[in-house]
C-alpha cells in the first residue's frame, strides 16, 4: 500500500511540473511550442524536432534549449537558421532563463516587454535579425545578473537605452548596425563592468561624452561608421588603459589626434580613418608599443611619418593614405619587423622607399602610389613569398624591375605605371600562378615579349605606352582567364595571333598606334565576350571580318587609320549593342548601310575613305557591283580633270 501512494505521489509530481512550471499555467514545453508557432514565417527552416510530448522532460531535448534538474529551460540558442517569424510575448514565461541567444535567424517584429520577467539571464544575444522599433529599456531594469547585451545588427531606431546604467555586471554591449538616434548618454560611464562597447553604424550625433573615459575596464571601443558627432576625440580616452581596440573610424572626428592616445600601452588596433582630422600625427603614439593595426587613412594629416615611430616594433599595418603627409618615408619602416601591410598612396612623399623594404620577410601589400617618390625599385620585396599586391604607380622610379620578381609567386596584382621604368619586362611575370592584375603602361619597357606564357590566373594585362617591340606572342592564348589586353601605343609589328581569340572571357582587346600589319583574323567572331576592339592606326588590310555581327556584345570598334578594303559588312546594322564604330582613314568601298545600327553613326564614322559612298548618295554603284571601285565623290572627279590638264599644257 505504502508503493503504491509512492507512485501516485510521484505521478502527481510529475503532472505538476509539467504544467505548473511557469506562470498563468504554461508549461516551459507549451512556451516552447508557442514560440515556435511565432519564430516560423513563411519558407522557414528550423526547430523542426520541437513537437508536443507527454514526456515531462522532451522539451530539454529539443536542438538549442539546455534545462536545469527541474526541467526548466535555462538556455536557448536558436541561430544560423531562416525563421522568418517574430518573438511572442510568452517568452517572458521562460522566467528561468540565463542565456537567450537567437541570432541570425532573420526575426522581425518588435521585442515583447513581457521579457522584463527574465531576472535571471545573463546573455541576451538578438543579434543580426530585423527587429525593429525602439529598444525597451524597461525590460532592462530586473536583468541585474546581465552580463551579454547583444542586438548588434537590427532596425531599432529611437533613443538608446539609459536604464543600462544600473546593469553592474554588464560587459558585453553592442548596439551598432542599427539606426538609434540622438546622443551617446553620459550615464554610460557608470557601467564600470563594460569591457566591450560597440555604438557603431548609427545615426548618433553629439559629441562623445568624454566621461566613458571612466570605463577602467573597457578593453574594446567601437564607435564609427555613419555616426555623425561634433568635435573630436576625447583625450580622455588616453585614461582606457585596458583598451586594446579604439576604432572610431568614419564618424566625423574633427580636431588633432590626441596625444594622451599614446598612454594605451595595451591597445592592438587604432583605427580613426575616413575623418577630418587636422594637425601632425603624435610623436607619442609611439608609446602605444603593442599595436598592431593603425589606420589613420582618409583625414588631413600634414607634416611627416613620426621618427618616433621605429618604437613600433609589433606594429604589422601602417595605413596613412589620402593624407596631406610630406617627407621621406623613413628607412627604419624597412626594418619593422611585423610590418606587411604599407599603404601611403595619396600623399606628397618624396625620396626613395627604404632599401631594405621586405627584407623582414612579412611584406604582403604595398601601395605608395601617386607620390613623387623617385629612385630604384627595392630588391627584397617578396623575400619572404608573401607580397600579393605591389602597387606603386604614378610616381618617379627608375631603372628596371628586378627579375625577382618573376619568382613571385604569391604576387595577385602589380600595378606600377606611370613611371620612368625601363629595360625588359620579366618573363617569368606572365607564368605567376595568381597574379591577375599586370598594369604597367606608361613606362620606359623596351625588348620584346616573351614567347612562352602560362599565367592561369591573369585577367587583365595593361602594357600600353612603352617602347615594346617584336611581334605579338600566340602565347598570349594560353592566359586563358585573361579578359582585358591593352598592348597600344608600342613598337608590335607582325600579325594578330588569332590565338588570342580562343580566349573565351576576353572582353577588351586594344593593340592601337603601333605596326601591326596582314588581316584581322576571322576566328575574333569567335571570341563572342567581347565588348571592346580597337586595332587603330595600324596597317592592316583586308576586309572587315563578315562574322562580325557574331560579337553580340561589342559596344565598341574602331578598326580606323589602317588599309582595311572591302564594303562595310550590312550585318553590322543588326548589332544592337554597338554604340560606337569608326572605320574612318581605310581604303574602304561601295555604300554606307544606312540602316539599324547604322542610324546612330555621324558621318566622322566613316570619313577619309575616298571610295566609300554616303548612304543617300544615288550615284554609288549598288553593293556587291564589279564597279565598286568608281570614285563616288565630286572632288574625285575634278582631281582627275586637273591633273589631264597639267599633262596636256606640259606638252
Amino acid at each position: 500500500m505504502r508503493s503504491f501512494y509512492s507512485y501516485l505521489l510521484l505521478y502527481i509530481s510529475m503532472i505538476l511540473l509539467l504544467f505548473c512550471t511557469s506562470t498563468k499555467g504554461y508549461s516551459d514545453l507549451e512556451v516552447l511550442l508557442k514560440l515556435k508557432s511565432s519564430m516560423i514565417g513563411p519558407k522557414a527552416s528550423g526547430v523542426d524536432d520541437w513537437e508536443f510530448s507527454s514526456s515531462p522532460s522532451a522539451h530539454c531535448h529539443f536542438s538549442g534549449v539546455k534545462c536545469n534538474e527541474d526541467y526548466r529551460v535555462v538556455a536557448l540558442n536558436v541561430s544560423f537558421a531562416p525563421l522568418y517569424g517574430t518573438i511572442s510575448p510568452e517568452i517572458g514565461l521562460l522566467n528561468k532563463l540565463v542565456n537567450l541567444t537567437i541570432s541570425k535567424v532573420e526575426l522581425t517584429g518588435n521585442i515583447p516587454t513581457e521579457m522584463r520577467n527574465l531576472t535571471s539571464l545573463k546573455t541576451f544575444n538578438i543579434s543580426n535579425n530585423y527587429f525593429r522599433g525602439s529598444f525597451p529599456g524597461e525590460i532592462l531594469t530586473g536583468m541585474t545578473q546581465l552580463e551579454i547585451l547583444d542586438a548588434y545588427n537590427n532596425n531599432f531606431t529611437g533613443l538608446l537605452p539609459v536604464e543600462l546604467a544600473n546593469l553592474k555586471h554588464l560587459k558585453h554591449l553592442s548596439f551598432g548596425g542599427n539606426y538609434f538616434t540622438g546622443e551617446v548618454p553620459d550615464k554610460y560611464s557608470d557601467i564600470q563592468s563594460l569591457e566591450y562597447l560597440g555604438l557603431n553604424a548609427n545615426d548618433l550625433t553629439g559629441k562623445i561624452p568624454a566621461s566613458l573615459g571612466r570605463l577602467k575596464n573597457l578593453k574594446s571601443l567601437i564607435l564609427g561608421y555613419f555616426n555623425a558627432f561634433h568635435g573630436g576625440i576625447p583625450p580622455e580616452f588616453g585614461s582606457l588603459t585596458q583598451l586594446k581596440i579604439l576604432d572610431m573610424a568614419s564618424c566625423n572626428l574633427t580636431g588633432e589626434v590626441p596625444e594622451s592616445l599614446g598612454n594605451l600601452k595595451r591597445l592592438r588596433t587604432l583605427l580613426l580613418q575616413q575623418n577630418s582630422l587636422t594637425g601632425r600625427i603624435p610623436s607619442k603614439l609611439a608609446g602605444l608599443t603593442s599595436l598592431k593595426d593603425l589606420d589613420l587613412s582618409l583625414n588631413e594629416l600634414t607634416g611627416e611619418i613620426p621618427e618616433s615611430f621605429s618604437a613600433l616594433q609589433n606594429i604589422s599595418m601602417i595605413l596613412l593614405f589620402k593624407n596631406k603627409l610630406h617627407g621621406s618615408i623613413p628607412s627604419y619602416v624597412g626594418d619593422l619587423p611585423q610590418l606587411a601591410v604599407l599603404k601611403l598612396w595619396e600623399n606628397n612623399f618624396t625620396g626613395e622607399l627604404p632599401e631594405n623594404l621586405g627584407r623582414n620577410g612579412k611584406l604582403c601589400n604595398l601601395d605608395v602610389s601617386s607620390n613623387y617618390l623617385t629612385g630604384s625599385i627595392p630588391l627584397d620585396l617578396c623575400k619572404g613569398g608573401t607580397l600579393q599586391a605591389l602597387i606603386l604607380m604614378d610616381n618617379f622610379f627608375f631603372g628596371p624591375l628586378s627579375e625577382k620578381l618573376g619568382n613571385c609567386k604569391s604576387l595577385t596584382k602589380i600595378r606600377i605605371k606611370k613611371n620612368n621604368l625601363n629595360g625588359t619586362i620579366p618573363a617569368r611575370i606572365f607564368n605567376l600562378p595568381l597574379l591577375s592584375f599586370v598594369e604597367l603602361d606608361h613606362n620606359f619597357f623596351a625588348g620584346e615579349l616573351p614567347p612562352r606564357m602560362s599565367g592561369d590566373s591573369l585577367e587583365m594585362l595593361k602594357i600600353s605606352n612603352n617602347l615594346i617591340s617584336g611581334e605579338i606572342p600566340p602565347a598570349i592564348g594560353n592566359l586563358r582567364s585573361l579578359q582585358v589586353l591593352e598592348i597600344a601605343r608600342n613598337k608590335l609589328s607582325g600579325e594578330i595571333p588569332e590565338q588570342i581569340f580562343e580566349i573565351k572571357v576576353l572582353s577588351k582587346i586594344n593593340i592601337r598606334n603601333n605596326n601591326i600589319t596582314g588581316e584581322i583574323p576571322p576566328s575574333i567572331s569567335r571570341c563572342t565576350s567581347l565588348t571592346s576592339i580597337d586595332f587603330s592606326q595600324n596597317s592592316l588590310s583586308g576586309e572587315i571580318p563578315k562574322g562580325i555581327n557574331k560579337l553580340v556584345h561589342l559596344s565598341n570598334l574602331n578598326v580606323s587609320r589602317n588599309r582595311l578594303t572591302g564594303e562595310i559588312p550590312a550585318e553590322i546594322e543588326n548589332m544592337t549593342s554597338l554604340a560606337t564604330l569608326d572605320v574612318s582613314d581605310n581604303n574602304l568601298i561601295g555604300r554606307v548601310p544606312s540602316a539599324g545600327q547604322f542610324l546612330f553613326f555621324d558621318d566622322s564614322s566613316f570619313s577619309g575613305n575616298p571610295n566609300l559612298c554616303p548612304s543617300n548618295d544615288s550615284h554609288c554603284p549598288a553593293r556587291g557591283s564589279s564597279h565598286g571601285h568608281a570614285p563616288c565623290f565630286a572632288a574625285s572627279k575634278l582631281i582627275i580633270t586637273i591633273i589631264l590638264l597639267i599633262i596636256l599644257e606640259g606638252n
